[in-house]
């Protein structure tokens, strides 16, 4: 059954397959009219060679709440969930982190949880072009070199 909690446990994992660069898994459950304009072979390739621009120290879900969603590539909102995070950034030193508040969207497909491409991915992924590399990368340098663990990533605010 679709809850809030199976919405968050869901969000969690799929973060932790992207932070660990398992790129075929998530694409999995990513929205099938997005899985359309990004293939496997395409998503895969292309966000390989995108690692993360620093190192995640923490992620904890602050709330979530049902919501309208805007799905790139549909004329309307549908049904879903709205995920607010707080993200912990390593930057220069686990010191001073950057930290931000950001939300994230997930809609119900035939009785699981599908992430979505951002808008910006989507307008790539529809004119076949890959996200920008930033240099040359290693597998090492896609992977996380923050120390966080799924403890860490799974922490969630008091109601």
């Amino acid at each position: 059954m679709l809850s809030h909690a199976s919405a968050e446990r869901f969000f969690l994992e799929t973060i932790e397959e992207k932070l660990r660069g398992d790129w075929d898994r998530a694409w999995r459950s990513l929205y099938p009219l997005h899985q359309r304009i990004a293939t496997r072979d395409a998503f895969v390739r292309c966000e390989a060679r995108t690692p993360f621009s620093a190192p995640l120290q923490a992620l904890r879900v602050v709330d979530v709440r049902d919501a309208g969603v805007h799905v790139p590539g549909r004329p309307r909102p549908v049904p879903g969930v709205a995920v607010d995070v707080v993200v912990e950034l390593r930057w220069y030193g686990p010191r001073d982190p950057i930290v931000f508040r950001h939300t994230f969207h997930l809609v119900p497909v035939r009785g699981r949880w599908a992430w979505l491409l951002s808008r910006s991915r989507y307008r790539l992924y529809e004119r076949h072009a890959c996200p920008p590399e930033h240099g040359r990368h290693t597998a090492a340098a896609r992977r996380p070199s923050s120390g966080w663990d799924a403890a860490t990533v799974t922490d969630t605010a008091p109601a």
